[in-house]
């Protein structure tokens, strides 16, 4: 029977397998580092509600008046004399059939909104306030200065100073259309002209004119 070793070698030998043990258990390293931990992702934003509200849609018109010149005849009015090339719709104009319109006084209501129609196929044309109407006291020349190169701004009562459709093209497969506007909280009559045909062109054709008249309750 072979003789007991020492008690300081079972201490060695069971020291040893105790550091063993560890170094199994740390993966063979005994300065291993703890993991970072993952960021979590970031949340998707949500749309801004700071761009503020969708723009109004523009109200579609209730007013309509119809431009039409060599094609249209004159008529007289009792108040305002030759009046020509301007006529009213009762709704919008269709491409087909072209709706038959008499030149006339245009008459509206206050606070609505109103649109301008070109139905003429060989030239173009604008509804252009020349004033406050008086009798036949007609400016003799077209005189607003916006004319044909500056329409006004859409909704823009057709009284304001200087108004106008600016250049509304002729009918093509369409009839040429200005912008909506509205027809202003005061009542009057007042003088509208063409900017291309405010003149007389030949016996028979005066001056591309009408009167808006409107009306307030």
């Amino acid at each position: 029977m072979s003789p007991r070793p020492p008690i300081w070698k079972e201490l060695a030998y069971g020291i040893a397998a105790l550091i063993v043990s560890a170094v199994v258990a740390t993966g063979g390293c005994s300065n291993s580092s703890t993991p970072a931990p993952r960021p979590s992702p970031s949340p998707i934003p949500t749309p801004s509600s700071s761009l503020g509200p969708s723009p109004s849609p523009i109200p579609s018109p209730v007013n309509f008046v119809v431009m039409n010149y060599a094609s249209v005849p004159p008529t007289t009015d009792p108040t305002y004399g030759a009046i020509q090339g301007y006529g009213q719709a009762t709704a919008v104009p269709a491409a087909s059939p072209v709706p038959t319109v008499s030149s006339q006084v245009v008459t509206v209501h206050c606070n609505q909104t109103i649109r301008f129609y070109n139905l003429d196929r060989t030239s173009p044309h604008t509804a252009s306030l020349l004033g406050t109407a008086s009798g036949m006291n007609w400016p003799p020349n077209f005189n607003n200065i916006n004319g044909a190169t500056t329409a006004s701004p859409v909704l823009t009562p057709i009284t304001t100073p200087e108004f106008s459709t600016g250049t509304v093209f002729q009918f093509s497969t369409i009839p040429g259309t200005s912008l909506v506007y509205t027809t202003g909280g005061n009542a009057g009559s007042f003088y509208f002209g063409d900017f291309y045909d405010y003149k007389p062109v030949i016996p028979g054709f005066p001056q591309m004119r009408t009167v808006i008249t409107i009306l307030c309750p």
